[in-house]
């Protein structure tokens, strides 16, 4: 496939941006925290079994986090950034609301992945009492393998 001659990202995915989705309840369990401190070795003992309190990359796998409602205009895709800030610390059995929204949607040209789009999308985290915990910002960098360099055209 030939790098496009103009770019993919129609008014349909702009309209996306901005858009905020319906919240989601995710729920903050102590063995998907105890598992995450298992595979990263961690050994704080903050966040140790009994404090009640996760630690923060526990976000990283909150379903309700990001990609949800990010439109694919390409076929394959890589995280190329992410960010997460925190208002306060998650604590074990809470349940928080999640709410996802498109932020922006731009073409890159050239380039390792020749033609590429790059989305980002941010989660808010809220709890019961509408108080916001904690976001997570990331950007997907979209690509067709076939338009990278050294890709096939077949």
């Amino acid at each position: 496939m030939a790098i496009p001659e103009q770019s993919l990202i129609t008014d349909e995915h702009r309209a996306v941006i901005g858009r905020k989705s319906e919240p989601v309840t995710v729920t903050i369990r102590e063995e998907d925290a105890r598992r995450m401190r298992d595979v990263l070795g961690d050994r704080d003992p903050r966040y140790a079994d009994g404090t009640g309190i996760a630690p923060p990359y526990v976000i990283a796998m909150l379903a309700g986090g990001p990609r949800r409602g990010m439109p694919q205009i390409l076929p394959s895709g890589l995280l190329t950034q992410q960010e997460w800030r925190f208002t306060r610390p998650f604590r074990i059995g809470e349940q928080l609301q999640a709410v996802s929204q498109v932020y922006d949607i731009r073409d890159r040209l050239g380039g390792r992945y020749g033609y590429s789009v790059l989305v980002t999308q941010g989660t808010d985290f809220y709890d019961a009492d509408g108080n916001h915990v904690a976001a997570a910002m990331i950007t997907i960098t979209q690509f067709d393998p076939k338009m990278a360099a050294g890709g096939s055209d077949e």
